[in-house]
């Protein structure tokens, strides 16, 4: 049961992020045409297009992990004994998971402390700041745990979803 939670929130999370990459695309035509007709431009439609950005980015990357959809160099990979390509292919996943919970924790670590000390982003709109690091923290942790679960699988990633 907690799996196919997991399972879900991951969908989800991907879903929001395709949803919130239509809303920028909606945002910049909004605000093209606003432009382009004589009107004012909303003030906050660069500084939430940023946001969304990095929210979209976050929120499908575990997504894009697990389906293989992530980019992965494989010419020189693809070369070797398959016995060599698998050690390689599961050394890489264990760093990954290494780096992706050392940047989820840093991440994870500022964003306390902007909390703590209620900075705030300040641009168009002001948002606390350490919003943008718990999407940071989230989307790399989830990442982390996707790589986990292939490494744990004995599954190498070749990132040919795409292919």
């Amino acid at each position: 049961m907690l799996v196919r939670l997991y399972d879900r929130a991951i969908l989800g999370l991907a879903v929001t992020g395709a949803i919130s990459l239509f809303v920028i695309t909606l945002m910049i035509v909004v605000d093209v045409v606003l432009r382009n007709t004589g009107f004012h431009p909303l003030r906050s439609s660069s500084a939430l297009s940023e946001y969304a950005m990095l929210f979209s980015t976050m929120a499908a990357a575990p997504w894009l992990v697990r389906e293989g959809g992530h980019v992965a160099i494989t010419a020189f990979v693809a070369m070797m004994p398959q016995a060599l390509r698998f050690a390689i292919g599961m050394a890489t996943q264990a760093l990954a998971v290494g780096v992706l919970g050392l940047l989820s924790w840093r991440a994870a670590v500022i964003g306390f402390d902007k909390a703590a000390s209620h900075t705030m982003d300040m641009r168009a709109i002001s948002i606390p700041a350490w919003v943008l690091y718990a999407m940071l923290a989230v989307g790399l942790g989830l990442m982390a745990l996707e790589f986990l679960r292939l490494l744990l699988r004995r599954a190498v990633y070749s990132g040919s979803a795409g292919a």
